[in-house]
């Protein structure tokens, strides 16, 4: 993240005219951009993608900061928020439009060290995060009297410092404010939820609520596949044994750049005693019947680039030979070698790959036949147990609505479908 000392020289400099003329400063077009959005244009453009990635830095648009704190955050005198992982400070940034501001510059960002808080582990984004609060006290009004100089108005902001969120002390804290890190990381050998390569958010997460005290307010920012993900099913049940979840919001998009939804979490950390309700992590299907009911549903067991092949010729379908919305004689399907589980038509295949923003979200095709068939793991399954036949044209007209598009936008907006997803449609007769 050394590229972006570039931006942080640029942010200093834009301090320096702050602090030299704050009355036209307040409504100039370079104040506005140093605190919404401009931060994250010069990442993209200083730092690579994959060390972006790498790292796990995305910056929170200001619209969604400013959203999150009004809506979410507690408005009380007194509270001391931290953001664990708070990167260049768009939310301390915006969580300070809640602090008082006094004539004096100085004075002003004393009264905010006592209650903002924040850590990240590159230098360059901490340095950052001062300077655009020095910037955010500016342009509420406060000038520039005895302290002149920018090192020593950053230096006022002692609680905004170099370090990993999951050391740090939580002692006094009564809110986190967080975007953790979005990027992959390793389980470690003690995590009770989890094996292999996960979200480091997921991770951080977890971590973080074991070291607050409890009742901190909890209010993340976290990618919405672990909200809907059947992967971190063992990851929900986990933290709801830490949190008392209030409310899930789902966001959408995390920004233009980044292909990411996100939902908002939000909650406080439980007493070790606490009796805590299941939280409402997607809508239930109310009193209807489900997919589940009437199908049994499986992702396709092929990997086309893995799988060796080998065992007896398979017919072989896969996601883009199988037209949308109509029905596939499996007849007419390539074959391969498989020596896994086939299936024997007639049942519906639907599409893994699907946005929110997609017209429906899961698209379906009937596949007939008298041949047993080997069925690409882009594809889910979906077996008839009884009708057969007019089960699957059932499906996919059900497939096919509004309203099981709007069910499956509120129930999962990672860009995969997941089988949990697709049983738990809700069987509404049309």
């Amino acid at each position: 993240m050394r590229a972006f000392s570039e931006y942080v020289q640029t942010l200093r400099t834009i301090v320096e005219a702050g602090l030299s003329d704050v009355a036209d400063f307040r409504s100039s077009e370079v104040l506005t951009a140093a605190l919404d959005g401009q931060p994250g244009r010069e990442l993209r453009r200083l730092v690579s993608l994959d060390e972006r990635r790498l790292a796990g830095a995305f910056f929170t648009s200001s619209q969604l900061a400013n959203s999150v704190v009004h809506d979410h955050l507690p408005n009380k005198p007194g509270v001391i928020i931290c953001d664990p992982a708070c990167g260049v400070g768009d939310l301390l940034v915006a969580a300070s439009q809640r602090l008082p501001v006094v004539d004096d510059l100085s004075t002003t960002l004393s009264i905010w060290a006592k209650q903002l808080r924040g850590y990240d582990i590159h230098e360059e984004f901490v340095k950052a995060a001062r300077l655009r609060l020095v910037l955010a006290a500016l342009r509420r009004g406060s000038r520039c009297n005895h302290v002149t100089s920018v090192d020593k108005l950053t230096s006022l902001l002692t609680g905004v410092v170099k370090g990993d969120g999951l050391t740090a002390n939580y002692d006094g804290v009564s809110a986190i404010l967080m975007n953790p890190p979005y990027g992959g990381s390793s389980a470690p050998d003690d995590c009770s939820w989890a094996t292999g390569n996960v979200s480091e958010a997921a991770l951080f997460t977890a971590a973080l609520m074991n070291r607050v005290a409890a009742n901190t307010k909890l209010v993340a920012i976290l990618p919405d596949v672990l909200r809907a993900g059947s992967r971190y099913a063992r990851w929900r049940e986990y933290l709801q044994h830490l949190v008392r979840v209030d409310s899930i919001h789902m966001v959408g998009l995390f920004d233009n750049w980044t292909d990411v939804d996100v939902f908002l979490l939000c909650g406080k950390r439980a007493s070790h005693d606490a009796k805590l309700k299941r939280a409402t992590w997607w809508p239930d299907q109310g009193r209807h019947s489900r997919v589940a009911d009437f199908f049994d549903v499986h992702v396709g067991p092929v990997v086309p680039h893995r799988d060796p092949k080998s065992g007896p010729w398979r017919r072989f379908v896969h996601a883009r030979l199988v037209p949308p919305w109509k029905r596939y004689d499996v007849m007419h399907a390539p074959s391969r070698r498989f020596d896994r589980r086939t299936f024997l038509p007639p049942f519906v295949v639907i599409r893994r790959t699907s946005r929110p923003d997609d017209g429906h979200r899961a698209i379906g095709t009937i596949l007939t036949g008298t041949k047993r068939v080997a069925v690409e793991n882009h594809l889910i399954v979906a077996l008839p147990r009884t009708r057969g036949l007019e089960a699957c044209i059932e499906l996919l007209a059900l497939l096919k609505t509004d309203v099981t598009t709007a069910w499956l936008n509120a129930r999962i907006r990672c860009r995969h479908l997941t089988v949990g997803a697709v049983a738990d449609i809700p069987w509404i007769e049309h």
